[in-house]
């Protein structure tokens, strides 16, 4: 099963393809930034909601989000942008398609003993529990939403 893992920020959406091993590992198949291009946001989204539509049209089974997160600052102009650009991506999965959103701290209490930062930064953990294509560093928060998906 093709699973696609998204991080959304104010400038860009990370996708990372990846297909859920038997052994309870990850092998990755895409690792994809898809930055949102300058100028006009409302061009920009509407550019960005028809290359996430076509990425997510290629046989892909099960989408994982990363949620929103309520925090007790008040919200910053780039908190908001990435909101709007999640409704974006929301917006462009295709019909038929489950999205499962998760939340950052959910994931913590759920996955193990550590918080999820710490699992990002840990290289051994990385080796140990994905193989396939390189991942980048600044994509092992969408990699791990796979792992703990499972």
């Amino acid at each position: 099963m093709s699973v696609i893992a998204a991080v959304v920020v104010s400038e860009k959406i990370v996708l990372v393809e990846g297909v859920l091993n038997g052994d309870k590992t990850v092998t990755i198949v895409k690792d994809e930034p898809f930055d949102l291009e300058k100028g006009d946001r409302q061009l920009a989204y509407a550019v960005m909601h028809k290359r996430v539509k076509d990425r997510l049209s290629q046989g892909i089974d099960q989408v994982l989000l990363k949620a929103s997160a309520g925090g007790r600052n008040p919200a910053t102009s780039a908190i908001l942008h990435a909101a709007e650009l999640r409704g974006v991506f929301l917006c462009a999965v295709p019909d038929g398609i489950p999205v499962r959103q998760l939340q950052k701290n959910a994931l913590s209490r759920n996955f193990g003993s550590r918080k999820v930062d710490e699992y990002l930064k840990d290289d051994a953990f990385f080796g140990e529990n994905f193989d396939g294509v390189n991942l980048r560093k600044g994509s092992r928060e969408a990699a791990f939403l796979l792992l703990s998906a499972r």
